[in-house]
């Protein structure tokens, strides 16, 4: 099944002339640990595990229909179907394990951090003339970034979008009630 279109930009709009607004499940993953495990001297060594890395994420995510937008050092930004979010999260589940096992082998002690988040969100090719590439902006991306730190984190949308078996495997997490002192 395509992505839903919302709505598509207005002619003599600013943007980019491939730009619609989609409902799509946008995924940042990161690797944590890494920099304090890699010194200069050890750039070819850090460079090639990346690259293994980034071909583990790759291989993962378009299996279960996600594409990769951009790789950012030791992070990546996801984008998929919102029919497709079950397989991509347990694709991204499974990348943490191949990407703690690659690590380890590599020499470095990292984890995967994955954030998921499903909503509108423009997709085009950004960018000057000439130097254009796909990318995908709005609120939902601002959204999945900041969800977790640790672990695989899914929004209340991207949860909704599991099966009742897909739910099961994942625990609700409460925010604990603080108290700002009032001005």
């Amino acid at each position: 099944m395509p992505d839903s279109v919302v709505s598509a930009p207005t002619s003599g709009s600013p943007l980019p002339r491939d730009c619609e607004q989609r409902v799509l499940g946008i995924a940042f993953f990161d690797l944590s640990r890494l920099a304090e495990w890699s010194s200069p001297e050890e750039d070819e060594r850090v460079a090639a595990f990346l690259q293994r890395f980034y071909t583990l994420a790759a291989a993962r995510v378009g299996l279960a229909g996600g594409q990769i937008v951009k790789f950012m050092g030791d992070a990546g930004l996801v984008m998929f179907p919102e029919d497709a979010a079950e397989q991509v999260v347990f694709a991204l589940a499974d990348l943490a394990q191949s990407a703690r096992a690659a690590g380890l082998d590599s020499g470095f002690d990292v984890y995967l951090n994955v954030n998921v988040h499903v909503g509108p969100a423009l997709v085009g090719s950004f960018g000057p003339a000439g130097q254009q590439r796909l990318d995908v902006i709005g609120k939902t991306v601002n959204i999945a970034a900041r969800l977790g730190r640790r672990g695989i984190t899914l929004s209340q949308q991207a949860y909704r979008c599991l099966s009742p078996e897909g739910r099961e495997r994942f625990q609700k997490i409460t925010q604990p009630t603080t108290y700002r002192l009032r001005s």
